[in-house]
């Protein structure tokens, strides 16, 4: 019986040492969930894309810079623009480009008024990898998202694009 109580006097003093670090610590309980929450979905939707994609031999990375490509009205961009509009270093571009152009997929292109810029362009191999990629990630994310109606997945990325504009991480 008195080990009974020992380990419940235990438990009791390990949850009230819990509830006062975060009460020492300001935790917002609300915005704790909403974070693991979106830390939650952000593995379940990597994880879609990654078997959506696995099967074309493509990633997401690689399919976000293609589909940057291909909608921009020449089918190219610089690495700059394609760094900042996927939010990326530019070291880490390079590497992205440096994988897409050994898959055939792009092609550097140095600009002609200004040969320090050096721009992406998707090649025909690119257009039919993305042809192949984009039924199954669309078929994808629409299965993701079927849980909700049209106007509270609208709703969610408004909310989302909110969040993401709201702080840079690499502003500390």
């Amino acid at each position: 019986m008195t080990q009974g109580r020992s380990s419940t006097t235990t438990t009791r003093k390990k949850n009230a040492r819990f509830a006062t670090l975060m009460r020492e610590a300001a935790r917002d309980v609300d915005a704790s969930r909403a974070v693991v929450a979106l830390a939650r979905a952000d593995d379940v939707v990597s994880r879609s894309m990654d078997q959506a994609l696995g099967p074309i031999g493509m990633t997401g990375p690689k399919f976000n810079v293609l589909m940057e490509l291909a909608a921009s009205p020449a089918g190219a961009l610089p690495l700059s623009e394609v760094a900042r509009r996927l939010l990326r270093s530019a070291p880490n571009v390079t590497t992205l480009i440096d994988r897409l152009e050994a898959d055939g997929w792009v092609r550097r292109v140095r600009a002609p008024g200004d040969r320090r810029v050096v721009t992406a362009a998707i090649t025909d191999a690119g257009w039919d990898a993305l042809r192949r990629a984009t039924p199954a990630v669309f078929a994808a994310e629409k299965r993701l998202l079927s849980c909700l109606p049209k106007s509270r997945r609208q709703d969610l990325a408004r909310l989302l694009d909110t969040i993401a504009g709201h702080e840079d991480p690499a502003k500390g």
